[in-house]
């Protein structure tokens, strides 16, 4: 091709918002290595800098005809006429243009890489921020359930002599030292004793609910100091440090930084075409084989998380798949699937995890769109198929209630890390 030169290999990649192409080609007596990129020029590259351009891509792709003849073409030409014509300043002039062409690649890639670690940096504090406001939010509340089961007590006795069909109940508080009369409406449909008895319930609930809030509180704002410790350092941070502030970043907050983190490159979405055609194959041929009665969501730990596609499916994985000691989730009194979270023998669903897989539990039920779900939760070996029964219908011996405060964030987040049955470890 030209000034004669024969191109060997072509590769292109988008670098610092523009394209950039390496070439690798022969000339009489050697092999020769030719960086281009609009409005750079073109340059002959030496080891090291010809090593730092092709890392600096996540992806480099080969053009097909006639983009690939048009690219070299106009890379050759920028490069200039043959070096033997030159000489050896020719090349020591097109070995510096070179140099100088690859350190304004790698300024402008490293200006892009801080920015979108700088706005991922800022959207997750801010994710955060409204997060540990919600748990503040939820734990106030809280505090209130002793007043609440305090107020329950007073009511207990009047409660025992009430007549079916009451509207109200009072009672005397002597708190103060003074007696002072308090009532409690009642709704005439219910006995008044179960009504106590549910705000004696609510009360222990709201206290379960104040301690998971704490667990997570406190890996909420250890999360947010570490995001801010992160943003004060991405100002003084030299360019060859970015790559290793993108790494904590992602170690510090796995769940409030979107996949494929603030380092990807629009090299990245070309390099996916072809594996996007090879998942459509895949997909299809796992389409052919049947489908697990439960889809399989991963939660920001990792742990899988179960979810029942039907209620005669919610049969086959409570009662086929799930094993004794798995956690079992469940919207309280509203259909809805099931949801297993597997768990070795003898261990507890941490918290964030219990948290994530509630959030599916409601999500999948009548209550989707509540703002506050009763989620029930036990393992396995306390749930009972009644013989005759509904599909999906169950009987819970012993149960553990949490009340919900959907997050949409953490739903968000969950529901983009289904995966499918063949992608399994």
């Amino acid at each position: 091709m030209g000034a004669g030169w024969h191109v060997q290999k072509l590769r292109v990649a988008q670098l610092g918002g523009r394209e950039v192409a390496l070439l690798q080609v022969r000339v009489p007596g050697e092999t020769l290595h030719v960086v281009w990129a609009p409005g750079l020029g073109a340059g002959l590259l030496s080891e090291a800098p010809r090593a730092a351009v092709k890392n600096a891509a996540a992806a480099w792709n080969k053009p097909g005809e006639p983009r690939g003849r048009a690219v070299a073409e106009a890379a050759l030409a920028a490069l200039g006429g043959p070096l033997e014509a030159e000489g050896a300043a020719g090349r020591a002039e097109r070995l510096a243009r070179g140099e100088r062409i690859a350190e304004a690649i790698a300024r402008s890639e490293a200006g892009g890489k801080r920015e979108a670690l700088a706005r991922a940096l800022a959207r997750a504090v801010a994710r955060v921020e409204r997060r540990v406001a919600a748990v503040r939010g939820d734990l106030e509340r809280a505090g209130g359930a002793e007043a609440m089961a305090a107020r329950a007590r007073l009511f207990v006795a009047e409660a025992a002599r009430a007549p079916r069909g009451a509207t109200r109940l009072v009672a005397v508080d002597w708190e103060s030292g003074e007696g002072r009369e308090v009532e409690l409406k009642l709704d005439p449909a219910r006995g008044a004793q179960d009504q106590v008895e549910a705000i004696f319930t609510r009360a222990r609930r709201l206290k379960e609910g104040a301690r998971i809030g704490r667990e997570r509180l406190a890996a909420a704002e250890q999360t947010l100091g570490a995001l801010v410790a992160l943003k004060d350092a991405l100002a003084a941070a030299p360019d060859d440090a970015l790559d290793g502030l993108v790494a904590r970043a992602r170690a510090a907050a796995p769940r409030d930084l979107k996949a494929g983190g603030p380092a990807s490159t629009s090299g990245d979405a070309r390099s996916m075409h072809g594996a996007e055609r090879a998942e459509g194959v895949g997909r299809r041929a796992r389409a052919q084989r049947p489908l697990p009665p439960y889809r399989t969501f991963l939660a920001a730990s990792g742990a899988r998380i179960l979810v029942g596609r039907g209620a005669e499916k919610n049969d086959a994985l409570t009662f086929h798949v799930a094993r004794p000691h798995d956690l079992w989730l469940h919207a309280k009194n509203r259909a809805g699937a099931h949801v297993v979270v597997p768990l070795d023998k003898n261990a507890s669903c941490p918290a964030d995890t219990l948290v994530d897989a509630a959030h599916l539990a409601a999500h999948f039920s009548e209550a989707r769109d509540e703002e506050l779900v009763e989620i029930q939760h036990t393992p396995r070996r306390y749930l009972r198929k009644p013989r005759g029964s509904a599909p999906g219908l169950v009987v819970v011996d012993r149960e553990k209630v949490m009340i919900l405060r959907r997050d949409g964030e953490v739903l968000r987040r969950v529901l983009e890390r289904e995966v499918e049955p063949g992608d399994l470890p």
